[in-house]
């Protein structure tokens, strides 16, 4: 008898621990006077002390000042106008390979990664100057990321029609045979 007695009481005692009635709500709360502390800002609620400093960047409106335009000044450049078609172009990627740095790359056949790539995009650029040239990099190895790393050779659209391959082939190859270079150097460094 003592023992089902002592059982219930502590469920009781548990189910009331763990129900969900609300406390807070029978509580009187106090509330806080915030005049009583002092307002660095000069607001106070909806009062308002003093005027807001105009910026000197900005007139008294808000709005950027205006630069005057001397009417003898010419706006338009040949050059400009020649080239726009390019500035305004598409971008696409015009190749990509997957080029394999090992089962065991690190972070230091990343950093000679680099190097080889920063050297190739400078001669693919020089040799063919192919409007919006630029390059992207994703590690796709399965078990180290590093393993292996896709390049993209992205060129703006009227570019890759024009010398789009052999912008690509050239920024490839240079890529590889400079990577390997990299490798054989830093290996023979490190024998040494």
């Amino acid at each position: 008898m003592k023992k089902t007695l002592l059982l219930c009481l502590t469920a009781a005692l548990l189910s009331a621990a763990c129900s969900t009635v609300d406390y807070t709500s029978n509580r009187k709360l106090k509330g806080i006077d915030y005049s009583a502390y002092e307002n660095p800002s000069g607001f106070m609620g909806d009062n308002y002390y003093g005027e807001l400093p105009t910026p000197s960047i900005l007139d008294e409106y808000g709005l950027p000042q205006e630069e005057t335009v001397d009417e003898s000044q010419d706006f338009t450049s040949e050059e400009i106008a020649a080239s726009y078609g390019r500035y305004t172009d598409v971008t696409v990627v015009a190749a990509a390979k997957r080029v394999k740095l090992g089962s065991s790359a690190n972070s230091k056949n990343m950093a000679l990664f680099q190097k080889a790539l920063d050297e190739a995009y400078k001669q693919a650029l020089r040799k063919y100057r192919p409007a919006g040239f630029t390059y992207s990099i994703a590690s796709v190895g399965a078990v180290n990321p590093l393993s292996d790393i896709e390049v993209s050779c992205i060129l703006g659209e009227q570019a890759a029609n024009e010398v789009g391959q052999s912008t690509c082939n050239l920024f490839f190859d240079t890529l590889v045979k400079q990577y390997n270079t990299l490798l054989k150097e830093a290996q023979n460094n490190a024998a040494l």
